[in-house]
């Protein structure tokens, strides 16, 4: 990977009238290339993927015409720059959207499975981190405290390799929505992206999807045991492990989670309802375990008075419920094979 262009604009959040700050010239990339290297392997997956979208058509989406305008005409990476900035600001109208630096990078000679390919990376700083720099004098050591940019991570994200043009550009996206909610603007508003539907986007995506569910409505159900809504949670994603194919329809994935028909059929109503329902195949649903293994388990926890509290994590056929008259209390038989 090579940076043939590097610039960087401010960016604030236009409900409050911060404005854009534009660079008058670009950055000396020169001993960056390893660094950024490193940064966007670790923050950019390659196994899914997005395009670009427009309400009409491409060309509608103003970002895909500032990169297409790019990659034809690489001389114009400054004011396309700039318009990716202005488009950025544009966006940011939630209040919760911080002011931070915005970078554009443009690179040659980027690998694209067993190819070489140019690509774009537009990122978007809003948190920084003090460092203590350390500075050699005459009488030892000397210390400065300096605020930058986190190599570590990055917040909000796109890298778009100039692949497939024609059906918007091939794209992976970092999009870290804050604590305190800052909307989907980048991949939403600013972007416009959908995605390419890859199975490990369709798998992770369903799950989080049952949890949210589970959070949202199970948990508010009264008529359900705590010992039931606990097992929904850790079915969201063993279910999906368990099956023999390499897909599954969303029918058949609800039966066998809730094994309840009311619980089913509001389920699937909260799948068609949210905001990510048209990237979820209702009929056919690519299942990549891989993707599941690397996934936390939902864990929930079950509090008996004020004495115990019970984490469940799965293995449903090894804990029961009952109830014992002699003592006038209720138990729960757990089994295992060793302690840890």
């Amino acid at each position: 990977m090579k940076i043939e262009h590097m610039i960087a604009h401010r960016v604030g959040n236009k409900s409050r009238g911060e404005g854009v700050g534009f660079s008058t010239k670009e950055i000396d990339s020169t001993s960056l290339g390893d660094v950024l290297n490193k940064l966007f392997c670790k923050s950019f997956k390659t196994d899914d993927f997005y395009y670009f979208d427009g309400e009409y058509d491409l060309d509608s989406n103003p970002v895909y015409s500032f990169i297409k305008g790019i990659f034809n005409n690489p001389k114009d990476f400054k004011s396309q720059s700039n318009h990716i900035g202005k488009h950025l600001y544009e966006s940011s109208v939630h209040p919760k959207v911080k002011m931070g630096e915005m970078c554009v990078i443009y690179m040659s000679d980027v690998d694209y499975y067993e190819s070489k390919v140019d690509a774009l990376a537009i990122i978007k700083s809003e948190s920084y981190q003090e460092v203590l720099q350390l500075n050699w004098g005459e009488n030892g050591f000397e210390a400065q405290k300096k605020t930058g940019i986190s190599l570590s991570k990055i917040e909000k994200g796109a890298f778009i390799y100039n692949v497939s043009p024609e059906k918007g550009y091939v794209v992976s996206i970092v999009d870290k929505v804050s604590r305190n909610g800052d909307g989907k603007y980048w991949k939403d508003t600013f972007l416009r992206v959908k995605s390419c539907n890859s199975s490990r986007h369709q798998t992770l995506n369903l799950v989080d999807v049952c949890k949210e569910f589970v959070k949202t409505v199970i948990s508010k159900d009264e008529t359900l045991p705590r010992l039931e809504k606990a097992m929904i949670g850790s079915r969201a994603k063993e279910v999906l492990l368990k099956n023999e194919s390499d897909s599954m329809t969303l029918k058949d994935y609800a039966t066998a989670v809730f094994k309840n028909h009311s619980l089913e059929s509001k389920f699937m109503s909260f799948v068609e309802s949210s905001e990510n329902a048209d990237e979820i195949d209702v009929e056919s649903i690519l299942i990549d375990k891989r993707a599941l293994n690397k996934k936390k388990s939902t864990i929930s926890t079950i509090k008996l008075d004020d004495n115990f509290e019970l984490y469940v994590n799965g293995a449903e056929d090894r804990i029961s419920k009952g109830y014992d008259p002699d003592a006038a209390l209720n138990y729960y038989k757990l089994y295992f094979e060793k302690e840890k």
